[in-house]
């Protein structure tokens, strides 16, 4: 299992960001931000989750969900569980929410 990440960003790709695993140079994510998908997406954290990211102010937190993008399909974002990183601490979980309001498979592209 991995669980050292770091958030690559590139002015040349924007909005597109990465995920790319610290031990495997070969796992990486592709990322965007929910706002650019959901400009009303409303962001659910467990209390576990805001254990694990740390104490801070919302304002803090980084909101991103994983694209996927297959050879014969659209890209679809996951925002039923998004990736949210503390920006002060660079803690970060995969915040599944308990509902199901959004999808994993968010079409992002018509």
């Amino acid at each position: 299992m991995h669980r050292r990440f770091r958030l690559v960003e590139s002015r040349e790709r924007e909005p597109l960001l990465f995920l790319e695993s610290e031990t495997d140079p070969g796992l990486s994510f592709l990322l965007l931000p929910v706002g650019l998908i959901d400009p009303e997406y409303q962001l659910a954290l467990s209390a576990e989750d805001r254990e694990t990211l740390g104490a801070g102010p919302e304002s803090s937190l980084r909101c991103l969900a994983v694209i996927t993008a297959g050879e014969d399909s659209p890209p679809t974002a996951n925002l039923l569980a998004p990736v949210v990183i503390n920006l002060h601490s660079g803690r970060a979980v995969q915040a599944v929410r308990s509902d199901s309001v959004y999808s994993h498979k968010k079409a992002i592209c018509s």
